[in-house]
């Protein structure tokens, strides 16, 4: 579960290096080292936003390491909200300050996704899009990227009657067959891009915000104006913070929908 901090005032370039080194304090050694360099480079403004880090292949020859460490510090530094990869652009410089927000992780899609019963998406409608501002601001994508929009209510599939949620999901076009594939219905589309394409999931970023549902949102859930409810965003990253797929849900309250998430025993390393 994510809380958001009350934050009057961006960090100083020094604070806000101090913040990303300790966000970035747990991983591994040698991409850390990596990730630290180039967040240092881009909070010190050697890399504006709006530029393009080098590529994979160059950020191996300048540092010496596997492709799999860059990825993976490109990943820490997606985290971080400093850049964000696009199919066939690149890893391209978005923020100069380190998203402030604790973050709690899982270990697996699984611990995210669970739901204790099965369900199944109730599909209305299916559209290509290209992101603009405020839908790059929703759901962590690049302004002008490419899009299929599908938008439906998630029931229980055992036939009840009211629905768990509002979803809609957005697919990177590159993936456009499998949004418009019938098993979107009763597969997650991470899944099927997984199974098809064999572009496994390997991180899911989750917001989770109380809300009051508008008039809208009341009817569709089946509650009155105005009940608190639950706002779920899901981001699905392949390697080198790839964005795959996001979601939004829209749950009522805790007699309709309860999130429930067992975390086993923390690491010791």
């Amino acid at each position: 579960m994510v809380r958001r901090p009350r934050a009057t005032r961006l960090p100083s370039a020094p604070a806000a290096m101090a913040d990303a080194a300790q966000l970035l304090a747990g991983s591994q050694p040698r991409y850390a080292t990596v990730a630290m360099a180039l967040a240092a480079e881009i909070l010190d403004g050697r890399r504006p936003v709006g530029t393009l880090l080098p590529t994979e292949q160059e950020l191996c020859r300048t540092f010496g390491v596997s492709r799999s460490t860059v990825r993976q510090a490109l990943r820490r530094l997606g985290e971080l909200g400093l850049v964000a990869g696009a199919q066939g652009v690149g890893t391209r410089v978005i923020a100069d300050q380190p998203r402030g927000r604790y973050v709690l992780a899982v270990r697996s899609v699984t611990d995210v996704m669970g739901y204790a019963a099965r369900v199944h998406l109730d599909i209305r409608s299916r559209e290509r899009i290209v992101a603009d501002a405020a839908l790059a601001a929703l759901i962590g994508c690049l302004p002008g990227s490419r899009w299929v929009h599908v938008a439906g209510l998630r029931r229980p599939a055992d036939g009840g009657a009211a629905p768990i949620s509002i979803c809609d999901l957005y697919i990177a076009e590159d993936f456009a067959d499998i949004a418009d594939s019938p098993e979107l219905a009763t597969v997650p589309a991470y899944r099927l891009i997984a199974r098809r394409r064999g572009i496994p999931v390997e991180a899911v970023e989750q917001d989770i915000g109380a809300i009051a549902l508008d008039a809208a949102q009341a009817e569709t859930l089946g509650v009155a104006p105005g009940s608190p409810g639950l706002s779920i965003r899901r981001q699905f990253f392949a390697a080198a913070g790839r964005l795959v797929e996001a979601t939004t849900n829209i749950h009522a309250a805790a007699d309709q929908f309860v999130y429930t998430l067992r975390l086993g025993a923390p690491d010791e390393s």
